[in-house]
């Protein structure tokens, strides 16, 4: 009957809600926070057809939190979806707590080890020279990933100083601000 976004950043579009009627009606949609406040209105009495709409919430002028959608047809139904859209806007936060090697040798398979703690859940970027090379899945908040000298095409790197960074991104789409640099050198 329904999809709503579990998460999202005002800072980078709505959230989507889709809601699908099995024949016309009159709907009002509203946003109301964790007081049952309606803070707004997505349609007033709106006529809607059978199938599927989509509404979209800017989520702006509100602090971040938890909000329920609520719908209340023309047939007097009214029902509180019980999914909430978690508003968030808040960039995360990683730390570099170890790496190594700090040298790496070609042959073979070199590969470094860095663990990072991170604020919140989120995904981890690593930078090399300034560059996106990779993007862990992983949304731990304690964790580590190997990465394995070679550019993002695939091709290793030519012996030389690396400098790293990582950058952390919510599950909101917020993106953290880069670590300091650490060097690695390939010989």
């Amino acid at each position: 009957m329904l999809h709503v976004d579990e998460v999202f950043s005002p800072r980078h579009g709505p959230a989507a809600i889709s809601l699908r009627f099995q024949r016309p009606h009159l709907l009002t949609l509203q946003i109301l926070d964790r007081n049952d406040r309606v803070v707004a209105t997505l349609a007033a009495e709106r006529r809607v057809e059978a199938g599927t709409s989509i509404y979209r919430w800017s989520g702006k002028d509100v602090p971040d939190g938890f909000y329920l959608p609520k719908a209340t047809l023309d047939t007097g139904r009214e029902f509180t979806l019980q999914n909430p859209i978690r508003v968030d806007s808040v960039a995360p936060r990683v730390k570099v707590l170890s790496y190594r090697p700090h040298v790496l040798r070609r042959r073979g398979k070199p590969r470094i080890r860095i663990a990072y703690d991170l604020s919140e859940a989120a995904r981890v970027r690593v930078y090399v020279n300034g560059r996106q090379q990779l993007e862990g899945g992983a949304t731990k908040v304690r964790f580590q990933l190997y990465w394995y000298a070679r550019r993002a095409d695939g091709r290793r790197l030519r012996p030389g100083r690396y400098r790293l960074q990582l950058a952390a991104i919510d599950l909101a789409g917020n993106i953290g601000l880069r670590t300091r640099v650490f060097v690695v050198r390939v010989r």
